[in-house]
């Protein structure tokens, strides 16, 4: 093999020949994905990295030398290359543990399942050093995994392992985001690979589902308000973003879940990342017991043991309070009365004064007479004012007695069983809420989740229901307010019965009652996708010159985009200006299916 460092054109095709002969053999080296860029420097980004610590976006965990983050160093010698490589992840758990009444559960995040991914990729990056310095045994490289000074995402979007997505993930073609990153820099120039040229279009999923909306834009993370950010932090925390994190214990998979783009996908091929249910979705109560000793033994190769027990103990007290757990009063009074740590007896009296009842009163005010710590003391003032205000002096009801997560997501408002074995997700008070009923649809394209309120059809979304859950709640959020998902295919059965006739080419146009919620002007650009006849397709700009806006292109494009009713609202018969396919919410492979289905499909009888 030629020297390091040198680009003679011989040579040149000797450094492609060790980069294919690397890309074939890195899958042995336990790495899924590989791509080779250039060292040069990531000018571009410099401007952005500024504009975010500028506007407090940063998490300060990065490396706090912006000019490191942008220039790739190489000690004794001259950066070339950078290598970029991705290890996937599960993103489904086998038979995960169910929360009880008095047997509540936390949820640690994807990233967290199995031994600490910061091990894993070292071992993968180290096989992959030995195996280029048995071939250029004078090659100079040095690895990093998330504490390096370089930003991954910008080097493995470089390298062409996937591309950046609007919720800040790299999102590989094949594997989706649910992927680990680390690189390599060394003095070997190999030549660079071709950047991913997809993107995310016009889907706004995981910004429309972030629970604290830490997504203020596309690609633009503000750290300070993200869950997967709180959740590691060792202080206090506001109570907005108490309520927000519900029974998470470590890091948010929402913006990851909704992503259609992480459809289907679930890795299971490294042992290593197989979650122990009772590690991922521990109970919430023995928690507060644990040592540190005891800590390190259950969670100490996890991810999530990084900043120690304190964050994840505070999370699981808010956890308590987030499901009105009566059977944690004295445990929670325990933690309020007796633990050293303030921010554990402040979150302690929040929680009491979320679930309420005459205990959790009288844990306040003896709390409130001994404490000497001045935001803990103003924690214990608010919660008995929430106490006193409510009046609720008497035993609250368990609100919860099924799965705290249904089907294995982190949960974000309250979950009942019914008397048929269902589950119902409830937000507000028992009892209330405006009832959305849904079923799932198995169809060519895939499962697909039908919703109805009592006036008529309101939402159908690709994917299951458990897949689509944080969407969907946050959309009934959005236009509904308060609400109860119930699943009821008796509601559904038109519904479902008039899909399953068009899919098989017996229906052109349904006859539905549909309750469509959007602004005026999505309403308006909705009715005129209604009119487009069965079989044709026409633009975005005939639409707009159809609602009398011929300059509203691209908002009409957004518009098509939000249809809450697709194939019923047929926006899978829009197309680009220049005849293109466009975008879809489905994908582009369901729209040309629909389209094919609508162009073959046989005239219904006279």
């Amino acid at each position: 093999m030629t020297s390091a460092g040198t680009t003679t054109q011989d040579q040149v095709v000797g450094w492609d020949r060790l980069k294919q002969e690397i890309k074939a053999a890195a899958r042995d080296l336990g790495i899924d994905s590989i791509g080779f860029a250039s060292a040069d420097p990531f000018v571009s980004l410099k401007s952005i990295l500024e504009q975010h610590r500028a506007k407090g976006y940063e998490s300060g965990f990065e490396e706090p030398d912006i000019d490191k983050r942008i220039h790739p160093a190489l000690d004794g010698s001259k950066p070339s290359s950078l290598i970029s490589i991705a290890v996937a992840y599960p993103s489904k758990m086998k038979d995960p543990p169910k929360s009880e009444p008095g047997r509540y559960r936390g949820i640690i995040a994807r990233s967290a399942w199995g031994k600490d991914y910061h091990q894993v990729l070292r071992a993968a990056m180290e096989k992959l050093r030995a195996f280029i310095l048995e071939r250029v045994p004078e090659a100079v490289i040095q690895s990093m995994v998330d504490t390096g000074e370089l930003v991954d995402r910008a080097v493995s979007e470089r390298a062409g392992i996937g591309f950046s997505a609007k919720n800040c993930s790299i999102i590989s073609p094949e594997y989706g985001s649910w992927i680990f990153l680390g690189e390599l820099v060394t003095n070997i120039p190999f030549p660079p690979d071709t950047p991913v040229t997809e993107d995310c279009g016009e889907c706004t999923k995981c910004i429309d589902a972030c629970p604290t909306g830490a997504l203020v834009g596309p690609g633009q993370l503000n750290a300070q308000r993200c869950i997967s950010f709180l959740t590691q932090t060792k202080g206090f925390l506001d109570e907005e973003f108490m309520l927000k994190i519900g029974n998470r214990l470590y890091g948010c998979d929402t913006c990851q879940i909704v992503c259609p783009k992480n459809r289907g996908k679930n890795w299971d091929h490294h042992p290593e990342f197989t979650p122990d249910p009772e590690i991922v979705k521990p109970l919430l109560l023995p928690l507060l017991d644990l040592s540190n000793k005891e800590f390190k033994e259950r969670f100490g190769e996890s991810a999530a043991a990084w900043r120690g027990k304190k964050p994840i103990q505070r999370n699981a007290v808010i956890a308590l309070g987030n499901f009105k757990d009566i059977t944690a009063v004295p445990k929670l009074t325990e933690v309020l009365l007796k633990d050293p740590r303030p921010e554990l007896r402040g979150t302690a009296a929040w929680a009491l004064s979320r679930i309420g009842g005459e205990n959790a009163m009288k844990a306040i005010q003896e709390a409130a007479s001994g404490e000497q710590h001045e935001q803990v003391q103003q924690m214990i003032r608010q919660a008995e004012e929430k106490l006193s205000e409510a009046g609720n002096q008497a035993e609250p009801k368990n609100e919860m007695s099924a799965s705290a997560d249904f089907k294995g997501n982190e949960f974000q408002p309250q979950v009942k069983e019914t008397a048929s074995g269902t589950f119902t997700i409830v937000t507000g008070h028992e009892g209330e809420g405006t009832p959305v009923y849904y079923d799932e649809l198995l169809s060519p394209i895939g499962p697909l989740t039908l919703c109805a309120t009592d006036q008529g059809l309101c939402h159908i979304e690709f994917g299951a229901f458990h897949v689509q859950e944080a969407y969907l709640q946050q959309w009934a959020r959005t236009w509904i307010g308060d609400y109860v998902y119930v699943r009821s295919p008796e509601k559904l059965q038109e519904a479902s019965s008039q899909m399953r006739q068009y899919f098989a080419g017996q229906r052109r146009e349904f006859d539905l009652k549909l309750d469509q919620r959007g602004t005026p002007f999505q309403l308006q650009v909705w009715e005129a996708l209604a009119d487009i006849p069965y079989g044709e397709v026409v633009s975005y700009k005939a639409i707009a010159e159809k609602i009398g806006r011929p300059k509203a292109v691209r908002a009409v494009g957004g518009a098509n985009n939000k249809n809450p009713l697709p194939i019923v609202i047929p926006c899978h018969r829009v197309t680009g200006a220049d005849g293109g396919p466009g975008g879809y919410a489905g994908g582009l492979q369901v729209k040309a299916h629909l389209l094919s289905l609508e162009q073959t499909a046989p005239a219904p009888e006279a």
